[in-house]
């Protein structure tokens, strides 16, 4: 656009030079030997000192005449004989028109020759317009700082429309994105609102895939119950036996045990989409319940944790893994256990003080140990444990323990942030 616009200057610049140049043919005369000019021309630059617009007339190589514009002009003599010196050589009626005259300090030129009859001969005379380009190069650069002036606020006004264009396409995805949030945070189970046509699919797969993902649980968790009584009844008809032998009941408890903590392993709800629970009063709930089982410890139960504490975790599995630490600690303490949460940067921590005697390093190495069969501590402990540590690994989660002889035990459930929970191998 640019070029284009300073092509056009410059055609324009051509036509006025060159209607000035027929301007002066039409005025000039000859006459007794003189050239004659009138004192005041038609093209009115050419009368005004120091104006942008000079000429000259050679003839025989010489200069005959001069506008008065060249009166304090910068445009001198020395310019038009470079520029007779350079046109000379043209034919009669010939139009030479220099965009880039005088490369130091260029300027408009342009020469045109005719001839005309002086003393019986036919003889050439030129006709020399120089106009210096001050006026050109404002209008350009007026020209230049306009267009991109435009382009700029055209830039500014396309760039909003595409912003709000982009928003509104792309508002409700980010409206279903802030809908799987709070399914997350368990405050809603379905999506709701409405959608446009090209989304509502989408809308219907995830409500279909949440109502699935339910029914399945809900199913895997009710075989699983029916699979723990089948079991169960058997074992508990043997056990009532009044004269089983010690010999036979022991390996029977035994079993009894395995069963019951590979049952509850396999009832872990955790498959697929897992939202966030408050466990804040969930906890309350387990202190005040640990505060009434031990109160002839008379022990100090205290609660670090806000009034609002996400985890993604099943609310019946939190209690579980909890409950557990909770009755272990309240064992162990002489006087006080205390509760703290802590959320971190990908994970959050839930742990239970106690100011007990403490574990030895062999017994939390065993506890930690991938693997190890916990099942062989002491009831109320081993087998709580082990399902503590079989229930936060089904979560991608783990066990911390910190401990010191006569210093206490410290343990910590760590959860990670996630949106999806592991699968049940």
């Amino acid at each position: 656009m640019q070029n284009s616009y300073e092509r056009s200057l410059t055609l324009a610049k051509k036509e006025e030079l060159s209607t000035t140049a027929f301007a002066m043919i039409s005025e000039f005369e000859f006459e007794d030997g003189d050239v004659v000019m009138p004192s005041r021309l038609f093209v009115e630059d050419l009368n005004l000192p120091g104006s942008d617009l000079v000429a000259t007339i050679k003839w025989r190589k010489q200069q005959v005449w001069q506008s008065q514009s060249s009166i304090d002009n910068d445009i001198n003599a020395n310019l038009f004989n470079l520029l007779f010196r350079q046109t000379e050589e043209h034919l009669p009626g010939e139009t030479i028109f220099l965009s880039d005259f005088n490369e130091e300090n260029p300027h408009f030129a342009l020469s045109k020759k005719a001839e005309f009859l002086i003393d019986g001969n036919f003889e050439e005379v030129s006709f020399l317009v120089i106009n210096n380009k001050n006026t050109y190069q404002r209008e350009l650069s007026t020209f230049i700082n306009r267009l991109w002036g435009w382009i700029v606020v055209l830039s500014l006004v396309l760039l909003g429309l595409i912003t709000l264009s982009l928003r509104s396409v792309f508002m409700p995805v980010q409206n279903i994105i802030a809908r799987i949030g709070e399914i997350e945070e368990g405050k809603i189970d379905q999506i709701n609102d409405n959608y446009p046509l090209e989304l509502q699919p989408l809308q219907k797969s995830i409500n279909k895939l949440l109502n699935s993902e339910k029914q399945q649980r809900e199913r895997y968790k009710k075989s699983l119950d029916d699979l723990a009584h089948s079991i169960k009844t058997p074992l508990s008809i043997i056990l009532g036996q009044a004269d089983l032998r010690n010999d036979i009941k022991e390996p029977i408890l035994h079993i009894d045990n395995i069963v019951k903590r590979q049952l509850k392993r396999a009832t872990i709800n955790v498959v697929g989409f897992l939202p966030s629970i408050d466990v804040a009063p969930l906890t309350k709930s387990l202190l005040d319940a640990m505060t009434k089982i031990h109160q002839q410890k008379a022990l100090s139960l205290t609660l670090e944790m806000p009034e609002s504490a996400s985890l993604s975790i099943d609310p019946t599995d939190y209690m579980e893994i909890l409950g557990n630490l909770l009755d272990n600690a309240c064992k162990a303490a002489r006087s006080t256990v205390n509760v703290t949460y802590k959320k971190q940067a990908t994970s959050t921590l839930v742990c239970v003080e106690d100011d007990g005697k403490g574990i030895s390093e062999l017994a939390i190495s065993a506890i930690t140990q991938r693997g190890r069969r916990l099942d062989t501590y002491s009831e109320g402990q081993g087998l709580g444990l082990a399902l503590v540590v079989d229930m936060l690994e089904s979560y991608g989660g783990k066990l911390q323990i910190q401990s010191e002889p006569d210093a206490g035990s410290r343990f910590c459930m760590q959860l990670p942030h996630q949106r999806f929970s592991n699968s049940v191998d």
